[in-house]
């Protein structure tokens, strides 16, 4: 073998173990994106019922602030 067929044997397997390796990181990756999408909506219902908790709080002691008006409410 020459030195050139020797060079462009090494650039061929050095391809393929390129692809190779992308290859792979895309299927590792592909659990990933799911379980980060996953933690987004889950962070994103987290916060809405955070804000949903405080405002029924804040409802609860505004509206306790007041006199009933139901005379049976006592």
């Amino acid at each position: 073998m020459s030195d050139n067929s020797v060079v462009n044997k090494i650039k061929e397997l050095r391809k393929d173990l390129d692809k190779e390796t992308t290859f792979l990181q895309q299927q590792m990756e592909l659990p990933l994106n799911g379980s980060i999408q996953r933690n987004v909506q889950s962070e994103s219902n987290s916060i809405q019922l955070s804000k949903g908790i405080a405002i029924s709080k804040w409802v609860r002691k505004i509206t306790s602030q007041f006199e009933s008006v139901d005379p049976f409410y006592k």
